[in-house]
């Protein structure tokens, strides 16, 4: 792949020589998409046409102002994330069927998944439940479970329906929680099926609302990546200056000009 990019890039500039309409042919491809007619310079364009957010009907996410949700993650339906969390890379978070709620301070790292079923056959509630200060691995599975205020949930480890993680409580990495299981507060659990292992100390209770801050500072800078003002323009501009002036990289006004002269 990287070989064919870059076979690509030497051949353009001379392709752009012998046929004098690939330019404006070429600039047709960067004009927006079918929710607008106007054309939009390429350094405006949307860089990843992912989409964060769905609306299901009227289910429809709900989300903190200073939340920051990584460009590849996908919320889906009737999920509120509350103030300062973070959703990591490739993670889903799919409230279709029913809804989804994570606490402020909160994390969901990478490619984990949150789901909610429509009904639970044990009586507990459906949804799944995210308290504050929580922070939820990498590579996790939770389904209609509920998980309090400042708890550990570690990487790879899956929580099945009905199933409740108290709060300062700790669930060990790789750890399977059946359904309708629950762990006290302040224990630490293990295993597949999660069993209980030892009571948390003091100094590791306390550790665990100074882990979920931590993340999100982490976010934070993150989040400065994928700003509007980020650093992007900079290298549609070194495109620019590799393509010819009439080619793909043209401004915005100017594609109309380019079109009525082709007609």
């Amino acid at each position: 792949m990287r070989r064919a990019c870059l076979s690509l890039a030497q051949r353009l500039p001379a392709a752009l020589e012998t046929a004098p309409g690939a330019a404006s042919q070429l600039g047709r491809v960067f004009t927006t998409s079918a929710s607008t007619s106007a054309p939009v310079h390429p350094a405006e364009e949307v860089y990843n046409r992912q989409r964060q957010f769905i609306n299901l009907g009227l289910r429809v996410p709900t989300v903190a102002p200073d939340t920051w949700v990584a460009p590849n993650a996908v919320v889906v339906g009737d999920v509120d994330l509350f103030d300062r969390t973070s959703v990591w890379y490739g993670c889903v978070l799919r409230g279709d069927l029913n809804h989804i709620s994570v606490g402020s301070f909160s994390n969901i790292q990478d490619r984990s998944v949150l789901t909610a079923a429509r009904s639970v056959p044990t009586g507990l509630p459906a949804a799944t439940t995210i308290g504050r200060s929580v922070t939820i691995g990498q590579g996790c599975l939770l389904r209609s479970c509920t998980v309090e205020d400042e708890s550990v949930i570690g990487d790879k480890s899956v929580l099945l329906e009905g199933s409740w993680v108290e709060k300062n409580a700790v669930l060990a990495p790789g750890s399977v929680l059946p359904p309708g299981r629950r762990i006290p507060s302040g224990q630490l659990w293990a295993g597949s099926p999660a069993k209980y292992v030892r009571d948390l100390t003091k100094d590791e209770k306390a550790e665990i609302p100074t882990l979920a801050n931590a993340f999100f500072r982490v976010a934070d800078a993150h989040a400065d990546e994928f700003l509007p003002t980020s650093d992007a323009y900079e290298e549609a501009e070194a495109l620019r200056k590799i393509l010819k002036p009439q080619s793909a990289l043209v401004e915005g006004s100017q594609l109309d000009k380019v079109e009525k002269a082709e007609l």
